[in-house]
């Protein structure tokens, strides 16, 4: 007789991991201290240096407090993402989503620029300030929404967003003078002592005692906000202090060695895959698994940079961490359980608005916006309208320029509903999605490969980098139906991916970070007519194809179960809605860059204006998309005449402000 067996227990090999991982940094840390030590005593290097010998010194006082810092910024962003994952219940929350690594940058390159005593004063004060402000901003914008999971993460997000438009467009202007802003800003480890590393300590340690005193509310809240409430803990009180703990523990890191992304979201997650089911084991393991993923990475950076290929070139360990976690990530990602608490209804519910009385308003300021493009310029002598014989002259180049931001508005605005509709998430966008990275990715490869970058080369590899996305993306999404919350982590890893690589690039030195500056923040200055002709063609076929997708899109809007039960092939139909996004998203890259906020933008922006159903929402976003950009692409000829700023950037600049209103209005949905 054959014993019926059960179901088979989760496998769980945290140990597995966290041993392999802190083998491979501990064996490359003891080959580079014994390659610098040439065969002198390690102990009596540690207790009893000689000062006199250089090797001694810079084992002791430079890579023994590297590692120490490594671990600890490892830990402790670890730790920050494990609270911020917890109390939002998100796993795309992480201290990047809180806005104190942008904040703390951006006031670090304002000081640099225009006060540099403050930062020969106190560099520390100054990125704590700017961390500590972001942060405040985060929570104001979503206090309103009673600090909510969903409003946190999409306050987060347009602090974001927003502090990485300014600091791109500072850097552009001034991008020989931030070089060195940028080394540290992509996570310099580096160390000169160990006072940094025993005051990133005494941080670190406070923020665990903290959190130990909380561990048995923070459990509550996976069982949900209702539960939390009616087993008497202060909900909101118990959020804001687990949140101001992460941001306690960001602010140390960035204010001692600058950005390092990635940890806070891959340590968290990568402990959940492994095994730690419980919050008890995830605050002991994610800190463990940041620390040695953090370790690795930087033993292996410090390898690298020692080699002939990449000596000439510095390459922050902050910038690839990426490098090691996503692989790390996408590979155990099919393992994931959990859901984030993305709810439908933050999505669909909306201020009531008349759409007929708006949508003429929008039209004729698409009109406006197009009168403006061909004929209000500004010149040598001034403002001045431009005559007959003006345009004759320069629609030639005029033409083409309105025609790809007009374009690209429009594949943005639609591509970002369609996202935002399957995933039943507000905060999506297609650079959330992964496919703008890639296509990106692909222009990287072009200009660091040693090609000729001419516009087809360009293309070419911006469409295979799209592609290779894609298919990565629907492989990995095959495996969960596509859930939309898979989708999401997957492309937030992707992008990652693509920030760590163009940041290294950036930060190196290398005299082709110039040219690909353009291509991030999104200038149309250099799209040929075919170019913006072709994204023309591409942006009326996602239009024709929006009737189409209507139906599955309202039906989706539903639930899955609901779905199903109107007779939509729920797999197939995300499927196909993902594919014509993606396309539509790399359509847009080709033109504007990776820079996306007008997909985040548009269909706020139409939903607010009262176009609730997809069909409609479709088109009413691309009207607001065209209308952005291209004012935007107005905008930047003559905002720094004669030099040009990149429509991309200048919309989020102009778009920005709306959003954070929008977000600042009480919902009226019903609770």
């Amino acid at each position: 007789m054959t014993a019926v067996s059960g179901p088979r227990a989760p496998r769980d090999f945290r140990v597995a991991l966290v041993g392999v991982l802190g083998l491979v940094a501990l064996c490359l840390s003891i080959a580079g201290i014994h390659g610098e030590l040439s065969g002198a005593s390690f102990w009596s290097t540690l207790f009893t240096p000689d000062r006199t010998d250089l090797h001694q010194v810079l084992v002791r006082d430079s890579m023994l407090p590297r590692i120490a810092m490594t671990l600890l910024c490892g830990s402790a962003l670890a730790l920050a993402g494990t609270l911020a994952q917890q109390v939002l219940r998100n796993p795309l929350a992480e201290p990047m989503t809180l806005g104190i690594f942008p904040g703390a940058y951006l006031a670090l390159m304002l000081a640099e620029l225009w006060a540099p005593s403050l930062l020969a004063s106190g560099r520390m004060a100054v990125a704590l300030g700017g961390g500590a402000l972001a942060m405040t901003l985060v929570f104001a914008l979503a206090w309103r929404q009673r600090m909510s999971s969903l409003a946190v993460i999409l306050s987060g997000m347009i602090v974001n967003l927003y502090c990485g438009a300014i600091a791109l467009g500072i850097t552009l202007a001034h991008f020989d003078l931030m070089r060195g802003l940028m080394i540290w800003g992509g996570g310099a480890l580096d160390q000169t002592g160990w006072h940094e590393s025993a005051r990133l300590f005494v941080g670190v340690l406070a923020c665990f005692v903290l959190t130990a005193f909380m561990l048995r509310p923070l459990g509550v809240f996976e069982a949900g906000d209702s539960t939390v409430q009616g087993l008497g803990i202060a909900l909101q009180r118990t959020r804001f202090a687990a949140l101001l703990i992460a941001v306690v523990l960001t602010a140390c890191v960035v204010s001692a060695v600058g950005v390092i992304g990635f940890v806070g979201l891959a340590a968290p997650t990568l402990a959940r895959l492994a095994g730690a089911r419980r919050l008890r084991q995830r605050l002991v393991w994610a800190p463990c698994l940041g620390a040695v993923l953090l370790w690795c990475t930087d033993e292996i950076v410090r390898v690298i940079a020692s080699g002939e290929l990449f000596s000439a070139h510095l390459v922050p360990t902050g910038t690839v961490t990426s490098l090691l976690g996503v692989p790390l990530l996408l590979a155990l990602l099919p393992r994931l359980r959990t859901q984030p608490d993305l709810h439908a209804a933050a999505v669909a519910h909306a201020p009531p608005a008349k759409l007929e009385r708006r949508l003429p308003w929008a039209c004729a300021a698409l009109v406006a916006v197009l009168v403006l493009s061909f004929c209000v310029s500004r010149g040598l002598d001034g403002w001045r309208f431009a005559s007959r014989s003006d345009l004759d002259a320069l629609m030639f180049w005029r033409l083409p320029h309105t025609v790809a931001a007009l374009a690209a508005g429009v594949l943005l605005a639609v591509a970002g509903t369609l996202i935002q509709r399957v995933t039943a998430n507000p905060m999506a966008s297609p650079d959330l999605l992964g496919v703008s990275s890639g296509g990106a990715l692909g222009i990287v490869v072009v200009l660091f490969a040693g090609l000729t970058p001419s516009p087809g080369v360009l293309f070419a590899g911006c469409l295979a980098g799209a592609i290779v996305t894609l298919a990565l993306l629907l492989w990995l999404g095959s495996k969960a139906a596509f859930a939309p919350e898979r989708l999401l982590l997957i492309g937030v890893a992707i992008s990652a991916l693509f920030q760590a690589v163009v940041g290294a690039l950036l930060a190196s030195g290398d005299p082709r970070g110039g040219m690909l500056m353009n291509f991030i923040i999104g200038s149309t200055y250099y799209v040929e007519a075919s170019s913006a002709y072709t994204a023309a063609a591409i942006a009326v076929l996602g239009l024709a194809l929006a009737p189409l997708l209507s139906r599955w899109l309202e039906a989706l809007g539903l639930g899955t179960h609901m779905a199903e039960g109107l007779g939509v092939p729920v797999t197939r139909a995300r499927f196909a809605i993902l594919i014509v996004a993606a396309l539509l998203t790399a359509a847009s890259t080709l033109i504007v860059g990776p820079l996306s906020f007008v997909g985040l933008i548009a269909p706020h922006v139409a939903r607010y204006s009262g176009a609730r159903r997809p069909g409609v929402q479709i088109f009413v976003a691309a009207i607001f998309g065209a209308l952005l950009m291209g004012f935007a692409e107005w905008l930047g000829r003559q905002l720094m005449f004669p030099e040009e700023m990149p429509a991309g950037l200048v919309a989020t600049l102009i778009g920005g402000p709306y959003l954070i209103a929008l977000t600042l209005r009480k919902s009226v949905s019903a609770t």
